[in-house]
Formats: structure tokens, C-alpha cells, sequence
């Protein structure tokens, strides 16, 4: 079964399909593990220039989803990556100017429109998953899983003189590919694309955190309010050459300065910076206000008026852009990491500003509201008449001495 996988990628188009023609008589006769092939079935998805092995493996995509309703969450996060290597593979030598790896899919609408979508929406719109909130939800959660990695066994400002670890930054372009999936994946309720911002917004809120405040120690700035405005090394980000202004020379220059730990923070950056990136792309395209963003939470149900969504006109598509911080024989391009550096920590104030503004307008409203109340109770309770119970009470309670 794995010589046969395998050739699933084959340059030859001819061979992809046979390949997939033959995985569907093995899958009807029971001899291949379909949680091993859905997610090579969901990689030749990503086949855009064959779109008769697209068709045939969609078909089979759809049967297994019938048949196992929770097969696609289980697996979606396998089937991204065989996509994602599938196109670098097959189309590596594609020199028309597009793309080598790509998530979406440009389709002509009325011939003058340009509709973008992802290469699973097929999948989804044509098995049960678009239908089912907790299965689509399942799906969105399986995807955003993907950026969540632990910070806490990174490099740290002392550990100097260790080799640098690149596993982080190859997952990046991958993490890029996925971040166009979610920007364009066919919702169909806005409690999908607020599912999607719920999440992204969890992650970046702790991990981000953590990530200033250790760029902080790094740089020495003030770990207290580590991303408290624009520091010196953001203003050299906006030059033509960061790396040759007088502060970003003396900082790289300085031998008790963590080069490699930099680097390194700066690449996990990127991966956070696509989810704050995607996060802003949702608002503005699904015109998501803050104050739905703050009241969402993934229990509720689907309110009527916000079913049927769609991105709104002359929103342009979901650009993933990264720079590459490490160049060959692991040279670190500081231009490329200062860049990386000044754009998170934009995007992280960008975001607590948004959040501390949404705190500020709606806390003193709902505090004068509920102080108006009890006062107004006070008023009544002093003009009201006394209840001829109480008041019988009161003539006793001064006739009982007698």
C-alpha cells in the first residue's frame, strides 16, 4: 500500500489517475485502511491541473464522509499536508509565474466575475459536513490545531551556542497554505468564520504573549509592557535595509546578544502573525463587528439572520505573505527577521487596542445602567405605601408595652 501511496504524486497525469481509479475498486473491496487513503484522496484534491482526477477522488472523498461522518475531522489535518507536499512536488517545476504551492482556486463566474475558492469547498459542499454544525465546527478546529505548538520548549535567552532548529521554520509555508484554506473555506453561517476568529484569537492571546514578552528580554525592553509602543527596532524595520541602522548594527553586534534565539522567535512569530492575519481578513470579509466577536462562544446556536453568508464585494484574497529568516548554511537574513519582528508586534497591538477599546465603550454603560436600577428600587421602596400586614405589625409592636 505504500509503493501505491506513492504514486499518488507521479509527475505523469495518467498515472495519478489510474492511481486513484485503482484506490477506489481497493477501497469498495475492503483492502486498503480508508483512514490511511483519505489523506492522500484529499492531497490529489489539490491536483488543479487535473481536474478528471480531482472529480475521481472527490467522489470517493464523498463516499467515505457518508459512511464515516467524523473521517474527514480526523483526518483533514494528515490530508493538508499531503496537499501541501503534493503540490511541491508535483508542480516544482512550474515556471508560468503561479504560484508552486497554492490553496485556492480561481473560478470564472458569468465570465467576468472571478470566484476564489479552496480546493476542498467541493468536499464539503458535496458530503454531509456543510449541513452538520458540530462536524463542520470538528473540521475548522482540526485545521486551527495546526498552529498551536508549544513556546515554552523554545529557545530562551540563555541557551546560547546550541545549533538552530529549522523544524519551525519549514512548517511555516505550510501554515500559510492552511491559513488560505480557513480565509476561504465556504462558510455557511457567520458562526463559522467567528468559530475560526474564537480560536485564532486564543492562541495568538496566550502564545503571543509569551512571545513579546521573551522578544523583550532579548532586545531589553520593558518586560512589564513588552508591546507597549513602537521600540527602535520596529522604526529600522521601515527602512529599505533594516540591518543598517545604527541600532539594529550595535544590537547584532553585541556578543551577549542571542542571535539564534532571535531568529527563532521570530519564525514562531510568523506562524502567529498568519492567525492575527487571518483574524483581521475574517472581520473585514464577513463584516464580523467586535462586539459579535466578543459575545460569540462556539456553544450557541445559529442565529437566522446570519445563515447564508458570503465574503463581501471587492474583498481581495487571503495573501499569506512570510519572509524567509534562515538562507542557506543557516544564515540568519536579519532584514527578513527584523521585518518579521516589527509585523508582529504591529498586528499584536493592533489587536489589544481593538479589545481594550471594546472593554472601555461597553463596561461604564452596563455599570450606569445597573446603578440607575438600584437607585430608581431605593425611590419606590420609600414612596410606596406599607402593606397592611407590616402595618399591623407596627401598632402591636407599640400597644404591647401597655
Amino acid at each position: 500500500a505504500v509503493r501505491l501511496y506513492e504514486l499518488t504524486t507521479s509527475k505523469e497525469e495518467k498515472v495519478r489517475n489510474m492511481i486513484c481509479d485503482l484506490i477506489g475498486h481497493l477501497l469498495r473491496q475492503g483492502l486498503i485502511n480508508p483512514m490511511d487513503t483519505v489523506p492522500f484522496l484529499l492531497a490529489l484534491q489539490g491536483d488543479v491541473k487535473s481536474p478528471s482526477t480531482r472529480a475521481l477522488a472527490l467522489k470517493l472523498l464523498v463516499n467515505e464522509a457518508e459512511k464515516r461522518p467524523d473521517i474527514m475531522n480526523q483526518r483533514i489535518q494528515a490530508g493538508i499536508k499531503r496537499a501541501f507536499n503534493f503540490q511541491r512536488t508535483v508542480y516544482s517545476e512550474e515556471t508560468d509565474g503561479a504560484p508552486r504551492v497554492t490553496a485556492l482556486i480561481e473560478n470564472k463566474v458569468e465570465g467576468v466575475k472571478t470566484a476564489t475558492e479552496t480546493i476542498f469547498d467541493s468536499v464539503i459542499i458535496e458530503s454531509s459536513l456543510r449541513s452538520k454544525k458540530a462536524q463542520r465546527q470538528g473540521l475548522y478546529k482540526s485545521i486551527i490545531s495546526l498552529f498551536e505548538k508549544d513556546v515554552t520548549h523554545e529557545t530562551t535567552p540563555t541557551n546560547e551556542g546550541k545549533a538552530p532548529n529549522h523544524g519551525a521554520a519549514d512548517r511555516v509555508p505550510l501554515l500559510a497554505f492552511a491559513s488560505q484554506i480557513l480565509a476561504h473555506l465556504p462558510y455557511n453561517c457567520a458562526s463559522d468564520p467567528l468559530f475560526v476568529v474564537y480560536h485564532a484569537t486564543s492562541i495568538t492571546a496566550l502564545d503571543g504573549h509569551q512571545i513579546t514578552t521573551r522578544f523583550a528580554e532579548l532586545v531589553g525592553n520593558d518586560i512589564c509592557d513588552p508591546n507597549a509602543e513602537e521600540d527602535d527596532l520596529e522604526k529600522a524595520a521601515k527602512l529599505k535595509d533594516p540591518k543598517s541602522s545604527s541600532f539594529a548594527r550595535k544590537l547584532i553586534s553585541d556578543e551577549n546578544f542571542n542571535c539564534s534565539g532571535f531568529a527563532e522567535l521570530c519564525v514562531k512569530a510568523s506562524g502567529l502573525s498568519l492567525l492575527l492575519k487571518l483574524r483581521n481578513f475574517l472581520r473585514k470579509a464577513y463584516n464580523l463587528s467586535e462586539t459579535r466577536i466578543t459575545e460569540y462562544v462556539p456553544s450557541e446556536k445559529d442565529r437566522i439572520n446570519e445563515k447564508g453568508i458570503s465574503i463581501a464585494d471587492g474583498i481581495p484574497k487571503f495573501a499569506p505573505h512570510t519572509e524567509v529568516i534562515y538562507q542557506a548554511e543557516d544564515q540568519i537574513d536579519w532584514n527578513a527577521a527584523i521585518r518579521t519582528y516589527a509585523t508582529f508586534r504591529t498586528l499584536m497591538r493592533e489587536g489589544e487596542a481593538a479589545d481594550t477599546t471594546l472593554h472601555i465603550d461597553e463596561g461604564p454603560k452596563r455599570k450606569r445602567k445597573r446603578a440607575a436600577s438600584d437607585e430608581q428600587a431605593e425611590q419606590a421602596a420609600e414612596s410606596s405605601p406599607m402593606p397592611p400586614a407590616a402595618a399591623g405589625d407596627q401598632e402591636m409592636t407599640k400597644v404591647s408595652p401597655e
